[in-house]
């Protein structure tokens, strides 16, 4: 991404982020929850496995034709002249239809190590069909051909390692996935549009350079918490659907969760907030100098998101899609108007408030449910969050001091962000090693007995 912002252009990143999002929004009808009805579902036989995936591949193509009628009236809404690249961009839908049930499956059988290389390839292709492209002079169209690429590689290598035969679907047979799926997608659909909707307002208003400014913030904001918390995520569908039943052992892997996500991604956030301004300066350079500003607000916003996201995922696996669903309907009605407002007379940088301002309308409600559901105590919750609140909070007051102090030597942009990294890191790193080190010695043992080769361990006893 770095390479990509110093070889193209923001009007180049703002409008595959047009095109992104009317791909977003097509994938979620696609995929329709069907994976995840797979791994929700383990009573369904080959018979009404392989209905799905005719199902799914069916679906997929249909969308796709509509998406190639709907392009034109698209970029004509973002006053853009490529329609073309709206059309092309949505052939992606074709290679999640072949894919979601095999993903299903291997989610259900907690295949993390096929799971992991199918996600390595796809991030090394795309990224490396996406630089070439981009040196070749390809501009935009190399976003394009780089993500189609990517996904791609990543359904191949699923398909192959869970081959689904194709059955012709009857709707008696697979009934109750598809129930269960359109619960999903609607509430995925609903929460598509709305997490979409600031770019959609952005680009319709301030035009495609402000766009690809706000993706940009957008982009940076949510790479370091999404590449850590899906380690943990990729792990959390299939370990919640196998002890559902189980409240002591829902209660436990939340906790363990939570925990995890917040000593890793609460420093991460706060400290990308802190030396944020430097950071755009000095990594993308000048043309991108104003992203600093939304990208302040969208670490707090990421933090809030990641944790919602388990959220939800738990309450999936209790069956209370139609929960979810409804928040997700509550935050369509509410995010689009904040995001219409703030961009009419604010600018980008409120668009990014306006996550912040708004996220616990939902979030909070969602997290009540969720603790009455597994009967987990408040304080519980809280003091699991100690260490990294803690940690993070001396650690901003520490990288704080130390620019303080080094107003006066006037260095570099690029010295005065080094010393602010690795101070921050070490304060943090000093402060949980000497108060908070049981907790990082459990998790240094749970990583060390899972790699060994001697270890035998069942995958749920964490």
């Amino acid at each position: 991404m770095f390479l990509l912002a110093r070889l193209l252009s923001p009007a180049d990143f703002g409008l595959s982020g047009m095109a992104g999002i009317f791909y977003g929004l097509s994938n979620v009808l696609a995929e329709f929850g069907l994976g995840t009805a797979v791994l929700h579902m383990p009573e369904l036989d080959r018979k009404a496995l392989g209905q799905l995936h005719a199902f799914s591949v069916m679906l997929c193509a249909g969308l796709f034709l509509i998406t190639i009628l709907a392009s034109p009236w698209v970029a004509g809404f973002f006053h853009s002249d490529h329609v073309a690249f709206f059309m092309v961009g949505n052939v992606g839908l074709f290679v999640t239809g072949f894919q979601a049930v095999p993903l299903g499956l291997l989610q259900r059988d907690m295949d993390y190590r096929r799971l992991a290389l199918s996600e390595a390839a796809m991030v090394l292709v795309q990224s490396g069909v996406m630089l070439v492209a981009a040196l070749l002079g390809w501009g935009y169209w190399s976003l394009l051909v780089g993500a189609a690429a990517g996904k791609a590689m990543a359904a191949v290598l699923v398909c192959i390692w869970k081959p689904v035969p194709f059955a012709w679907p009857r709707l008696k047979d697979i009934r109750a996935p598809i129930d269960m799926g359109r619960h999903l997608a609607v509430g995925r659909l609903a929460a598509a549009v709305y997490s979409q909707a600031d770019g959609i307002i952005v680009g319709r208003i301030m035009g495609d350079a402000t766009l690809g400014i706000y993706q940009m913030a957008m982009n940076l904001a949510s790479a370091p918490a999404e590449k850590v918390s899906s380690l943990l995520m990729r792990t959390a569908a299939p370990l919640f659907a196998n002890v559902m039943d189980d409240k002591p052992m829902v209660r436990r892997y939340y906790l363990i969760m939570v925990e995890a996500m917040s000593l890793l991604i609460l420093p991460l956030m706060l400290g990308l907030a802190i030396v944020a301004p430097l950071a755009v300066r000095v990594i993308l350079g000048p043309k991108w100098a104003a992203a600093a500003e939304p990208l302040r607000w969208l670490t707090l916003y990421v933090i809030l998101r990641t944790m919602g996201v388990l959220t939800d995922q738990v309450l999936v696996s209790q069956k209370r899609t139609n929960l979810t669903m409804r928040a997700s309907l509550v935050n369509f009605c509410l995010m689009p108007a904040a995001f219409f407002a703030a961009a009419r007379w604010l600018g980008p940088g409120a668009v990014a408030a306006a996550w912040v301002m708004l996220a616990p309308v939902t979030m909070i409600p969602m997290l009540i449910v969720l603790l009455r559901r597994i009967e987990l105590p408040l304080r519980s919750l809280g003091s699991t969050l100690v260490p990294s609140v803690c940690g993070s909070s001396v650690m901003c007051l520490a990288v704080y001091a130390v620019r303080r102090a080094l107003e006066p030597a006037q260095l570099s942009a690029q010295s005065g962000l080094l010393l602010e990294m690795t101070c921050g890191a070490a304060v943090y790193l000093g402060v949980e090693f000497i108060f908070f080190r049981s907790r990082f010695t459990r998790y240094s043992d749970f990583i060390g007995g899972m790699i060994s080769k001697k270890s035998r361990r069942n995958p749920l006893d964490l």
